[in-house]
């Protein structure tokens, strides 16, 4: 009678394959959860990206604004101008509202250039509020009524934006009085805005702040 000789299946014991599974697991979350963490700095670099570009847009239309601010002026038409024809540079300035005239497109007619503050209260429209806002609106000048549609940047913080020099650097009083409107020469405009999404590295909310300064070289 022959003897059978029975080999022996080597493997993986239980215990080595929970090890195993155990160690994967780690290694999985660990780099799952760097992904998800380059994912929230993409979207908090990307909404400051949006942020920057938005605010540096409005200001840049804000500087090509008052540099048309007075322009153009009584002098140039000999005297013979209506009062529709003449701009008359910075008509009202305060801290979070500005309205200058001037023909800042270049269309031949004065326009009418307002930048205001607008808290977001009595929204109507179905769509989230955007607002707190800052805007800006443009009509021919005389046309009378109020505007009707806007650019604006939104989600701003506070509500003081715009501070004003003479021709020495000095600041005026705002708001500022009829007797000091003729002596503006530079505005200057601070924007402050906060994102939706939050910086969950630095515990804090997205926020951009930039300062543009305009000179009236009409007013």
């Amino acid at each position: 009678m022959k003897n059978k000789k029975h080999s022996r299946q080597s493997g993986f014991t239980l215990i080595e394959m929970l090890m195993v599974v155990l160690l994967l697991s780690i290694v999985v979350g660990a780099v799952f959860s760097q992904i998800e963490r380059a994912q929230v700095r993409y979207r908090v670099e990307d909404q400051k990206v949006d942020l920057t570009q938005q605010e540096r847009e409005f200001i840049d239309q804000f500087t090509r604004d008052l540099h048309q601010a007075g322009y153009p002026s009584a002098a140039m038409y000999g005297g013979s101008a209506t009062a529709n024809q003449v701009a008359l540079g910075v008509t009202s300035l305060s801290n979070n509202d500005i309205v200058v005239e001037g023909d800042v497109d270049g269309d031949g007619a004065v326009d009418v250039v307002e930048y205001s503050y607008f808290d977001g209260s009595g929204w109507t429209s179905s769509a989230p509020n955007p607002c707190p806002c800052i805007r800006r609106s443009q009509m021919n000048k005389g046309a009378g009524g109020t505007a009707t549609t806007y650019t604006q940047v939104q989600n701003v913080l506070g509500t003081s934006f715009f501070t004003a020099f003479d021709v020495n650097g000095n600041s005026i009083t705002l708001p500022a009085s009829a007797g000091d409107l003729p002596k503006i020469k530079t505005v200057q405009i601070t924007l402050t805005t906060q994102g939706v999404v939050q910086d969950n590295d630095a515990h804090k909310s997205i926020q951009v702040t930039m300062t543009g300064m305009a000179r009236l070289v009409n007013n």
